[in-house]
């Protein structure tokens, strides 16, 4: 991902996530702080999708529409912020390419890959071999994700 594919992320989040909006500087402020987690899906020539991953801690998710301002030191985790592939272009594989690319950045560095399934995601991400894991006690970051919100991890096997 790049700079430039910024607008276009944007503006795919906003119509597959309305429920959950973020301001165009937290997508810019990810791509900043972790360049080599952020992907972009190209479908016949064009932007078709994109997933945005940094590094975090076990442990509560990060807050929604909300800026880092750094990385948690002792990062033990790529938190996959978001993943979305285009309605044109889904069913074609792009999901799970960009996934396959995430774990092979990610492999060796961290122990797991979390994110937050969401509005009953959570058996999609299955497929790929995320399991659920105890939700943090209420009150936390998790609360803005939903009541269906299901934290999930994939382990990568060996310890960083």
């Amino acid at each position: 991902m790049q700079a430039r594919d910024l607008p276009a992320v944007v503006a795919l989040a906003a119509q597959a996530h309305p429920a959950y909006p973020e301001r165009d500087d937290v997508f810019a402020e990810r791509l900043a702080l972790a360049p080599n987690l952020c992907l972009v899906h190209e479908a016949e020539g064009s932007f078709a999708g994109y997933m945005i991953a940094h590094p975090w801690r076990e442990g509560p998710p990060p807050a929604l529409d909300t800026l880092l301002g750094t990385l948690p030191d002792g990062a033990d985790l790529v938190h996959l912020h978001d993943c979305v592939i285009a309605p044109a272009a889904r069913g074609r594989g792009g999901a799970a390419g960009g996934l396959a690319a995430l774990v092979a950045r990610a492999r060796g560095r961290f122990r797991a890959i979390g994110l937050v399934a969401v509005d009953g995601k959570d058996a999609y991400w299955s497929r790929f071999g995320f399991r659920p894991v105890a939700a943090p006690a209420p009150g936390t970051t998790l609360d803005a994700y939903g009541a269906r919100a299901v934290p999930m991890r994939l382990p990568l096997g060996g310890t960083p």
